[in-house]
């Protein structure tokens, strides 16, 4: 049902509107790990903060993580639907980075500004 609500709450953004906010399940991944490029094609080596989501969170998305910054979704990954709450996994250069992010944090998922 999480997944539900936050998939229509993102779909209905519009630039003026009010994020969605609730809790998410926060994991790293180690960015040399996989392809050079995430899914919609940012190099894995750039240095914006990127972040993999639950395909129940809108690619482009900027996820605000509680202690850790934002981050705009630019990959997907073996994260599922969401079920029972989104899912963020942070792009990182190290497993000793990936593994100290694993947490459920409060996040607040928007738009980015056009």
């Amino acid at each position: 049902m999480t997944a539900l609500l936050l998939a229509g709450a993102l779909a209905l953004l519009g630039p003026a509107e009010a994020p969605w906010c609730g809790q998410a399940t926060i994991t790293g991944y180690v960015r040399t790990g996989y392809g050079p490029r995430t899914f919609d094609g940012t190099s894995i080596f750039t240095a914006e903060p990127i972040a993999a989501a639950s395909w129940d969170v809108r690619m482009g998305s900027l996820a605000d993580v509680a202690g850790l910054g934002v981050f705009r979704i630019a990959d997907r990954g073996m994260l599922g639907s969401g079920e029972p709450m989104p899912w963020v996994d942070v792009a990182v250069w190290s497993r000793s980075e990936a593994l100290a992010l694993t947490s459920v944090r409060r996040v607040c998922f928007r738009r980015p500004v056009s």
